[in-house]
């Protein structure tokens, strides 16, 4: 699923992970992009082009009102959980470590802790 974040058909983003509402196809804009407001989650796992993950991106979810942006950091060993997007930012970061377990915000549908071993390991 690509995010739309903006009218014109160029300027869209591809989580590598993504939760979204359950009407999503009622939403659909064009070329296989759907409207921000049906995405409850968005979950990137850093790149080498890490600064993508935690600049750019971030900055576009947020001004698209996605609600929960995770960026799973494979270099640092962290996964942080951004929320409470407004005006271009998220305004409360939570970084958990190793050995942690987090919780994700109830607003994507469910509850869901997850360990950030877990997190960090899943692709290997």
């Amino acid at each position: 699923m690509m995010l739309s974040t903006s009218a014109a058909r160029r300027n869209f983003a591809i989580p590598d992970l993504s939760i979204l509402d359950a009407y999503s196809d009622d939403h659909l804009i064009e070329y296989n992009c759907y409207d921000p407001a049906v995405f409850r989650l968005v979950l990137e796992v850093t790149s080498s082009d890490f600064g993508d993950d935690l600049k750019k991106k971030p900055a576009a979810y947020a001004s698209a009102g996605v609600p929960v942006y995770v960026i799973v950091g494979r270099m640092n060993q962290r996964v942080m959980v951004l929320t409470e997007p407004d005006d271009g930012e998220y305004r409360v970061h939570a970084v958990h470590r190793p050995g942690q377990s987090f919780t994700l915000p109830e607003s994507i549908g469910a509850s869901v802790t997850l360990s950030v071993d877990d997190v960090l390991t899943a692709n290997k």
